[in-house]
């Protein structure tokens, strides 16, 4: 299949009362934008969120003031230009056919139609995934528009099973199941066993060869490759996501599919943002991203009802995709290199529960986050995958102990494998006691009740902010520190003052054999303090876990990015300067790049005979010694990739 890059995503959710609808609609004119603009692929409507169909169809509701056939016209013009189409339609949103069928909504559990506020959320009335008759409307669809166009695939949004529904149906199959719709844990189990049908149901409907894409399935599903071709990461950084959304997401979609588009947006906030407009700056950051961990991009943007493409937006667009387009000889076919796995809990803990999915997992995040400011190159992973490829696993704060995971950590560690653990993580479940031998070391003291506690670090008292449990050790390295009060309000004073007090002779940190456990969430504090010290104690665990990285940064600001991606010729070296300012009370805006100075270094581990800047392929310095190659920088706005030759090995005469 045709590798994926340079995509639009084209929002178009329009809602009815539009009297100039399509006034200004050209698809040649359209067309024509995204072929200047370099754009290969565009996820483009056929059927909204509001339930409007823009074709004439025989089974859905074109939009009321629609002329002709909107989606053919786009679709025709694309494809001359070489562009290719997918066909985008909601799943879980169609205000129309739930106005129409208000039967096949969703319910809650007093036999109400599930809601949102209308005037502040469009997902209203979701659709009942479990309905028979609306599977039918849509699949029906779905090969309408498949059979009448030279499309080249679906993009199902919205495919999420919450909430959950309680519908006569529902209940009725629950209780023919042995599920009790009262217990949460049995409905949620429903919900997803149906949500899976769905989803199979609708890859079934899109022909053998075309891209089918179901955003919301979660990425570490066994069934997931079944049901979509290869997997799209929304990601609007400025708005609700967060710039701190991207990097784990990525790290662990890589471990899950071979083929990643980052979709980010235009948008000042959100989707629906028609006059928000991110600057040219702000959008090239989002595609370095993507750059930096190997994936493809796309730009996402919302059509107006009148159906014009916005010409300077297009421009800019075109602006960032020439210059992406110019590192694809050697972005193609390259891929991520990791040293450290973050491991993320996958786990079905009883029939009626279920768990899976990276959601927004704080450790995760926090411990993401801590590698990328170090320059430590790292993948996301359960307990199903291979963990021998890493130097180092994490385990961050509260990994819920598998059977499986248990025996996997216990043959990596005897064969040399490097672990850190956090807080609850290691953990029996009943939290009794470690799970794994190799943290016999430890003795578990119980769960750190305290909200106020230490650890000593050259003499001074640093603060947790997340605590987790309490435990002894003769390899203790770091000191547990009490406080002299918990925060508490004791009728007379609120304890909001609570300075350390003195040594406990408890552990804060314990090492042995290659296993170091942090008592307190230092993962989860991270992402929600970012306090260095706590940076700068994995750091130290780190450097006499992986003494020689693949990257040493330590001459670049913490703020910068760098990572490596490859093939078996050669190394791309990624060097990304700019990050977000929060401005204002809740946004996050990249105005400008940032400029890295001339001179600045990096060292690569190996030998590489020569290395050059991207796309020119210009020459810069570099120098071998002691295992690793110094690569001398030149000034960077922004971003730049280096091309690094490895230097040839001389065969040894026998």
């Amino acid at each position: 299949m045709q590798k994926l890059k340079r995509a639009v995503h084209l929002d178009f959710h329009t809602l009815p009362g539009i009297y100039n609808f399509g006034e200004d609609f050209d698809a040649e004119v359209f067309a024509e934008r995204l072929f200047h603009a370099e754009v290969t692929l565009i996820n483009m409507f056929f059927q909204c969120n509001i339930g409007h169909v823009y074709y004439p169809t025989k089974i859905g509701v074109p939009y009321p003031e629609m002329q002709g056939d909107m989606f053919g016209d786009i679709v025709r013009e694309c494809k001359k230009r070489g562009i290719r189409v997918v066909g985008y339609t909601n799943t879980a949103i169609n205000h129309v056919q739930a106005l129409l069928h208000p039967d096949w909504c969703r319910m809650t559990k007093d036999g109400r139609i599930l809601r949102d506020n209308p005037e502040t959320n469009n997902f209203s009335r979701p659709m009942c995934f479990n309905n028979d008759a609306y599977r039918a409307y849509l699949s029906s669809l779905i090969r309408e528009v498949m059979e009448r166009y030279d499309i080249d695939g679906i993009f199902a949004d919205c495919m999420n099973p919450a909430p959950y529904c309680y519908c006569p149906k529902c209940r009725a199959e629950m209780l023919a199941a042995g599920l009790d719709a009262e217990n949460e844990n049995h409905v949620r189990f429903f919900a997803y066993e149906k949500f899976k049908e769905f989803a199979k149901m609708i890859r079934a409907t899109v022909p053998e060869g075309k891209l089918c894409q179901q955003t919301g399935v979660p990425f570490d599903w066994d069934e997931a490759k079944e049901v979509s071709t290869h997997g799209e990461l929304e990601c609007l950084p400025g708005g609700s996501w967060g710039y701190d959304f991207f990097g784990p997401q990525v790290a662990y979609m890589r471990k899950c599919r071979d083929e990643i588009i980052y979709m980010t947006g235009r948008f000042q906030k959100s989707w629906g943002d028609f006059g928000g407009y991110k600057t040219k700056a702000s959008m090239e950051n989002d595609c370095f991203d993507a750059l930096c961990q190997g994936v493809q991009v796309s730009i996402g943007d919302h059509l107006h009802p009148k159906g014009n493409l916005d010409p300077k937006l297009y421009e800019t667009v075109g602006e960032i995709y020439k210059r992406i387009k110019k590192y694809e000889p050697y972005t193609d076919g390259a891929k991520y290199r990791a040293e450290i796995g973050i491991l993320n809990d996958k786990t079905a803990v009883t029939k009626t529960e279920m768990r899976g999915g990276l959601g927004r997992n704080v450790s995760v995040t926090g411990a993401a986050r801590m590698l990328s400011e170090l320059g430590y190159g790292f993948d996301v992973l359960n307990e199903d995958m291979d963990f021998s490829p890493y130097n180092v696993l994490i385990l961050p704060d509260a990994l819920y102990m598998t059977e499986t995971l248990k025996n996997k950590l216990s043959s990596y560690i005897a064969g040399g494998g490097r672990v850190i653990s956090s807080g609850e993580a290691g953990l029996k479940n009943d939290k009794s006691a470690f799970a794994c031998p190799a943290w016999a070391h430890i003795t578990l003291d119980g769960m750190d009740k305290s909200n106020s506690s230490y650890y000593e670090e050259e003499g001074r008292a640093i603060a947790m902010y997340c605590h987790g449990i309490l435990m002894t050790s003769d390899y203790k390295t770091k000191d547990y520190i009490k406080p002299y009060f918990n925060r508490r309000w004791d009728g007379k004073h609120g304890y909001f003052y609570t300075p350390p007090e003195k040594k406990t002779g408890q552990a804060a940190v314990a090492e042995k054999d290659g296993v170091c456990h942090i008592c307190f969430r230092i993962f989860e504090s991270y992402n929600m303090v970012s306090y260095v010290e706590h940076k700068k104690l994995v750091a130290d665990i780190l450097k006499r876990f992986l003494p020689e990285p693949l990257l040493k940064k330590n001459d670049l600001p913490s703020t910068s990015r760098a990572t490596l991606t490859g093939t078996d010729t050669y190394e791309l070296l990624h060097i990304k300067t700019s990050f977000p300012e929060k401005r204002g009370q809740s946004m996050c805006v990249i105005e400008d790049h940032v400029v890295l100075p001339k001179g600045r270094r990096i060292w690569v581990r190996g030998e590489y005979k020569a290395a050059y800047r991207l796309p020119e392929k210009t020459p810069i310095p570099v120098l071998y010694q002691d295992g690793y190659t110094e690569v001398m920088l030149p000034e960077i706005e922004g971003y730049a990739m280096f091309l690094l030759e490895r230097a040839e090995k001389v065969s040894e005469t026998p």
